[in-house]
């Protein structure tokens, strides 16, 4: 069975700029389909629009149910057991349990209130409720962001034994795991592809080339006709201006007629010359319009005069009268680029916000060096409000600065303008993490920074963090991110 796209027109209302225009997709219901492509490419809109919920120009054929996750939860007050048979009406408890098991979700879950359940314990339940359901399509909108390092191998792993779904995640070696074609929404094209995600790198890296090779090329024909209609240009000009100047010497023996008829045709002559070069010129301008650029960042890493900036000795993480972390001693030295790890719900975030004086959860001998100048990327976004002009403002950064981060972050002008709020959650990332890298600071603290980033900014950011060698004290789950910037061991919060 086909899933086949055709001639798919969107744009989202309220706006100029088209989402997808004549888009054509034919893919195989069972494919484990990955959809990869930067922020603000369409990834989610698709899906939605796969799923029915937005009207659009053009025809979509799926012979299976299109079914979004994660699916939304009315009521987190109600017990697992309810929530996922709202989920998936259909299925019956056993094939519920089975796929819980598979995900290696305790059945106890099914009867506590759904909201008492960790973000990655939700994950999994939702999954299991979609993966219960017969005679559906899913739909997979970034499963990883709330779950751990141990949680992303064990998705993967369940994903990777099922046939038919279409994935859009940014963990590099997560998709690796688990699918076996790509889906790439490019800028100028789509492609549809067999491989994982380090197939779909390397034909990328391929089809760049070739076309930064090309358009150097069509640049240098560009230059050419450019200075050729010029030239043109001024033969047009001197032309006229022939028709009326004719030398006193001439002008005796010369019909003035015959003159200004054969300026006249040199002239018809240039003007058609040069619309021609002035065509040739746009055309070839056309066809620069595939090679994903990935621009340069920059951030003010300061020098503190210690050597050690932060001291944690036998501290613990404790809520109220509970205590879900102790035994927690690290150090951050001048340099370190080091990352917080653990599963779910151990206090990684509650390290951090009592670092940068945002919580207290955190009890115990800390220790902070005096004027310590930090730079904080938080692990939500709901807090953006606004516009962006009023933002930057707010953090007191250099507004030409910001802007200049997010353009080499794929950032679009027309974005801008737009609301914050109205802004996809990889876009919200994307300011926040313009704001952190535009604070001159001795330590950079990120909690999950990467949620929701396109493949392409994390690149950027492992490059960025390499070739600038901050202090940086992260909590993140992306194992390739971690393994490409971090200088020493991690270290891992538990009971």
């Amino acid at each position: 069975m086909q899933l086949k796209i055709t001639d798919l027109t969107f744009t989202h209302e309220g706006s100029y700029t088209p989402v997808f225009e004549h888009v054509n997709i034919t893919a195989d219901t069972s494919w484990r389909l990955g959809l990869i492509a930067r922020n603000g490419r369409g990834k989610t809109t698709l899906l939605r629009l796969l799923e029915g919920r937005y009207p659009f120009r053009g025809r979509i054929d799926c012979p299976l149910r299109p079914v979004y996750f994660p699916f939304p939860v009315e009521d987190a007050s109600l017990l697992t057991l309810f929530v996922m048979q709202q989920a998936a009406p259909e299925s019956a408890d056993w094939q519920l349990m089975r796929e819980m098991k598979l995900l290696r979700l305790d059945e106890d879950v099914l009867y506590r209130p759904f909201s008492t359940l960790s973000q990655g314990e939700q994950t999994k339940a939702l999954l299991a409720a979609l993966f219960s359901r017969e005679d559906v399509y899913p739909l997979i909108d970034e499963p990883t962001n709330h779950l751990d390092a141990h949680g992303r191998e064990l998705v993967a792993e369940y994903l990777r034994r099922k046939d038919g779904f279409l994935l859009v995640s940014h963990d590099r070696a997560f998709l690796n795991r688990c699918i076996d074609h790509v889906i790439s929404i490019n800028r100028s094209d789509v492609w549809v592809m067999q491989g994982n995600y380090d197939d779909w790198e390397q034909r990328l890296n391929q089809q760049n080339e070739y076309e930064h090779a090309r358009n150097e090329e069509l640049r240098r024909d560009i230059r050419r006709l450019e200075e050729s209609a010029r030239k043109t240009a001024q033969w047009s000009a001197a032309a006229e201006k022939g028709k009326y100047h004719v030398p006193p010497s001439v002008s005796a023996v010369v019909d003035r007629g015959y003159v200004g008829a054969r300026a006249a045709g040199m002239m018809k002559r240039s003007q058609s010359t040069l619309r021609r070069r002035e065509k040739a010129v746009e055309e070839k301008k056309s066809l620069l319009h595939n090679v994903e650029k990935v621009g340069e960042l920059k951030l003010t890493n300061l020098r503190h005069p210690k050597e050690t900036l932060i001291t944690v000795a036998d501290a613990a993480v404790v809520y109220g009268e509970r205590t879900v972390c102790s035994g927690i001693s690290f150090q951050v030295r001048r340099g370190d680029r080091l990352a917080l790890t653990g599963p779910n719900g151990c206090g990684k975030s509650s390290v951090l916000k009592a670092l940068v004086g945002e919580g207290c959860a955190l009890q115990g001998d800390v220790r902070i060096a005096a004027g310590l100048q930090i730079s904080w990327v938080p692990q939500r976004t709901d807090h953006l409000q606004g516009s962006l002009d009023a933002y930057i403002s707010r953090s007191g950064a250099d507004e030409t600065l910001f802007k200049a981060i997010l353009r080499n972050m794929d950032f679009t002008r027309d974005l801008f303008d737009r609301p914050l709020e109205q802004m996809s959650q990889g876009q919200k990332k994307k300011v926040l993490l313009a704001g952190s890298l535009c604070t001159p600071a001795h330590l950079y603290v990120w909690d999950e920074p990467l949620n929701y980033i396109d493949v392409f900014s994390r690149i950027q950011l492992e490059g960025l963090i390499r070739e600038s060698a901050p202090t940086l004290l992260i909590v993140e789950h992306d194992a390739a991110f971690l393994d490409n910037v971090c200088t020493g061991e991690r270290i891992r919060l538990g009971l």
